[in-house]
């Protein structure tokens, strides 16, 4: 590791590096920090150093033109010091103002107070003339009103004047001084940054997510209005509470760039090479200076970034350390090197975390992974997909988002090491080159092409469910669907990711009711699994989605052959939740006295182990109505009837899982004799079944519950409708 600046390294770029460490240097107002940054930057070069101090010394009004990439719409932080850790740095003293003096009057405005600065310009909380409320204005500094400057100042007032969204700081007047320096009042947002608000209101899990996904929408919105931020960070998110409701509103763009073609706003005010951005939450594009095509997926990574620090409580990489390494070490860790996951990174913060630790570990730990890709291609396309995802996980859907294949950690360690595997594939190649001239004369030319043939097959295969894939994050479910319906898809290599694609369209299918589509997905599904893990297939929706689909399709011999799968590859069950899932899936249907047998240890499992390995409250029910399953399939018909009257006990609002215990309960009670009772107990179910199904829309989901725990229901009630008969 390299701890100081290399001149020689860097010659190729030597005006990049020179306007990064200008740039961060000239906007702590303190002389002890300025001092103390530039010693920690050119440690073992105090030359460079003293060149920089006499820049910065004697920089004036030229030094518009290092500064172009740090401006601050209203961020009432300091800059650059609002990354540390309290305590890193000395008090702050206030700078001198060289602009306006608090009290004097700017158009409608009286200037009550100064409550922040930037690269440019100052801000001030002031007042109109006749009104109540205090608004921010922010005017440019005296001697920094150059060209360049004033293109960038307006850059920003129209980037803001533009978007109309409840979460971004609004623009409300602009104008020039009696002295002709630009100015703009906007919206003054008194808030806590996002994270402060997260830790101090001591938000659990779900309402840090609600208040995320309200960023993710306005960050849409300016992606749509063709802007991208460019500088997301936790200080430039802040969150008042009104009325008890928390409000972020997302502020300072600043360095905001304009797509080309969407926008007034200029894209090519910003030179290329110098930093755009916080360094800790900036995209590798961004740090690599060679990269000019920012889009708004650089908004995406720095969203993954802040979704990191909410959930963990700390940044994805220690700004401090980041700088003490030296730009070129820098750039190099924040191109190359993933952070820790937010689960470790919780973790590790000592005892008594373990708790938020496994609440992050699995899917929110790769969400966060995904948005924060490297390849930008990998990323969430959108803010809407990344919310989408969010919100999948919120309501407890399979999310697109997995741990990245062994595949994907080869292709890094192939980037990252090109010459020494190429050259090791070349000897392989001629290797098997010597080996092919007598391998071929056991394949007929008849064979020959037909290997080639299911080759390629597989190959265009595996290119449809990575652009599937893409498709899915970017919310056109539909398209994907389409894509791989077109080629009709038999089979693929096992891996979690294609297993992650055609969960999602199986999932699509099943709610508009196309169950011989989604039946096949879920079989593919099925098929890819093989390599996924089995606790989180066994307790998560797969196993649950698959059985009732089958049989909706028709196909009792699909559902035969899972039954079978499942039984020989998930069996023993390990909690009383995987022993919920797996009777229930196994038992929608009639089994044979080995299946029973093989059973029997699972159903031990939930009468042990009722509340599961998590304690989770409602698991109780479940486990009744699943116990009440197999005791039906066994003939022994009154622990049924008391099984399933305790499922009934418990309250349930959704409606599913007293409807499908009112099945059995009716099914055992007809064995039993109760003609009546069980003709009553089954037509209450269908009556549930009607309510919800009568609501459905469009959309195709339903109203309340889950899909596939109402096919549940309409399995058994087509049972039910067989063993009661005419009664």
């Amino acid at each position: 590791m390299k701890d100081t600046i290399d001149p020689a390294e860097d010659a190729a770029d030597p005006l990049a590096i020179e306007n990064a460490i200008f740039e961060t240097a000239s906007q702590l107002p303190d002389p002890a920090q300025r001092r103390e940054f530039l010693e920690r930057t050119y440690h073992g070069d105090p030359q460079g150093r003293e060149e920089m101090e006499d820049l910065l010394r004697f920089s004036g009004t030229s030094s518009a033109f290092f500064l172009e990439g740090r401006l601050s719409a209203a961020d009432l932080a300091r800059e650059v010091i609002d990354e540390f850790p309290e305590g890193d740095f000395p008090p702050v003293d206030e700078p001198e103002s060289s602009g306006e003096k608090e009290g004097a009057t700017i158009g409608r405005y009286t200037l009550l107070r100064k409550i922040g600065e930037g690269g440019v310009g100052e801000i001030f909380e002031a007042q109109q003339d006749g009104m109540v409320r205090t608004v921010a204005l922010k005017v440019i500094r005296s001697g920094m009103d150059t060209e360049a400057v004033v293109e960038r100042f307006e850059a920003e007032r129209q980037a803001l004047e533009i978007m109309e969204h409840p979460h971004i700081a609004r623009v409300l007047d602009a104008g020039k001084t009696s002295r002709g320096r630009p100015y703009f009042v906007m919206e003054l947002v008194r808030g806590s940054r996002i994270t402060t608000f997260c830790e101090s209101g001591k938000l659990d899990l779900r309402a840090r997510l609600e208040l995320f996904l309200k960023v993710c929408q306005a960050i849409q919105h300016a992606h749509q209005k063709g802007i991208v931020h460019r500088d997301i960070k936790p200080s430039n998110i802040l969150v008042e509470s009104v009325d008890g409701i928390p409000v972020p509103k997302v502020i300072d763009f600043g360095i905001a760039k304009a797509m080309q073609g969407t926008s007034r706003v200029r894209a090519g005010i910003t030179h290329v090479g110098q930093f755009i951005g916080t360094p800790a939450y900036m995209s590798p594009e961004q740090i690599d200076m060679g990269v000019t095509d920012i889009d708004t997926r650089a908004d995406i990574y720095s969203l993954g970034a802040l979704l990191y620090e909410v959930l963990a409580g700390r940044p994805p990489f220690d700004t401090e350390k980041l700088l003490a390494r030296g730009i070129s070490e820098m750039r190099r860790t924040l191109i190359e090197d993933h952070p820790p996951l937010p689960s470790e990174a919780v973790r590790d913060q000592g005892p008594g975390r373990e708790k938020w630790a496994n609440a992050l570990r699995g899917d929110l730990d790769w969400i966060v992974f995904k948005a924060m890709e490297k390849e930008r291609n990998r990323r969430y396309q959108t803010a809407n997909s990344l919310s989408m995802e969010l919100r999948r996980y919120l309501q407890n859907e399979p999310v697109i988002a997995r741990k990245p294949s062994r595949g994907y950690f080869m292709r890094k360690f192939f980037q990252r090491n090109r010459a020494a595997c190429v050259l090791g594939a070349a000897m392989l190649l001629s290797l098997f080159a010597g080996l092919g001239t007598t391998t071929v004369l056991y394949f007929r030319e008849k064979d020959a092409l037909a290997v080639q043939a299911h080759l390629k097959r597989q190959a265009q295969a595996r290119a449809n469910v990575s652009m599937a894939a893409i498709l899915l994050s970017e919310g056109s479910a539909a398209e994907a669907d389409q894509l791989l319906r077109k080629d009709e898809i038999d089979s693929v290599d096992a891996s979690p990711e294609a297993a992650e694609v055609f969960r999602a369209l199986g999932r699509w299918n099943a709610v508009f009711g196309r169950w011989e589509q989604a039946a096949n997905f879920f079989r593919l599904m099925n098929e890819a699994n093989r390599m996924g893990d089995r606790t989180r297939i066994v307790e998560g929706l797969d196993l649950l989605m698959t059985a009732p689909v089958y049989l909706e399709a028709g196909d009792e011999q699909a559902y035969e052959d899972f039954r079978a799968d499942v039984l020989d590859r998930y069996l023993p069950a390990r909690s009383g939740l995987e022993a919920e899932h797996l009777l229930k899936v196994c038992l929608l249907r009639p089994a044979d006295r080995d299946a029973l047998a093989r059973l029997e240890s699972t159903a031990q499992v939930c009468r042990d182990n009722p509340r599961g390995k998590s304690g989770l409250p409602g698991l109780r029910s479940w486990n009744a109505l699943s116990l009440a399953l197999f005791h039906y399939r066994k003939g022994e018909f009154q622990v049924a009837i008391r099984e399933a009257e305790a499922c009934l006990r418990a309250k349930d609002s959704v409606g599913s899982r007293t409807a499908a215990a009112q099945c059995v309960l009716a099914m055992a009670s007809f064995k039993q004799g109760d003609r009546k009772p069980a003709r009553d107990m089954l037509d209450k179910a269908k009556a549930d079944l009607h309510r919800v199904e009568s609501q459905i829309d469009e959309s195709g989901f339903p109203p309340i519950g889950y899909w596939f725990a109402w096919s549940v229901v309409r399995v058994l009630i087509r049972e039910a409708d067989v063993v009661l008969g005419g009664a």
